[in-house]
């Protein structure tokens, strides 16, 4: 399959799945919602990016700010899935953990583990 036959599954994918959400979210949900888990109340999630890489696939860039009037850390992870919606197996789905200060805005890049992944899940969790 050609990079250009990629980016228009993956594309076509990700306008699918914004659709079904936006059905079960309502209209009032953000753009982001379709593929970010957090229930957390101290993050407010500015942006999720996408845009397709050579080598890995796919990769996002999740950007937060902190609402705390404290430190908070987090822990987070990305769940990749291929075309049919079967998880793939991989090390980066492991979770890590960030540190973030009060009124702090971060960036959280990730990378794909390649093409066969054309869908993601980033989950976000308040330690």
């Amino acid at each position: 399959m050609t990079i250009l036959k990629r980016i228009m599954v993956v594309f076509g994918l990700a306008l699918l799945v914004s659709a079904c959400a936006g059905l079960r979210q309502g209209d009032n949900a953000p753009a982001w919602a379709a593929h970010v888990s957090y229930d957390g109340r101290y993050l407010d999630i500015l942006e999720l990016r996408e845009w397709p890489d050579r080598e890995t696939g796919t990769k996002l860039m999740l950007r937060a700010e902190s609402k705390a009037m404290t430190t908070v850390r987090i822990s987070f992870r990305v769940l990749w899935y291929r075309a049919d919606g079967q998880p793939v197996t991989t090390v980066l789905g492991k979770w890590q953990e960030r540190t973030i200060e009060p009124g702090q805005t971060v960036e959280i890049v990730q990378s794909g583990p390649g093409p066969e992944a054309v869908d993601y899940r980033f989950e976000i969790a308040e330690k």
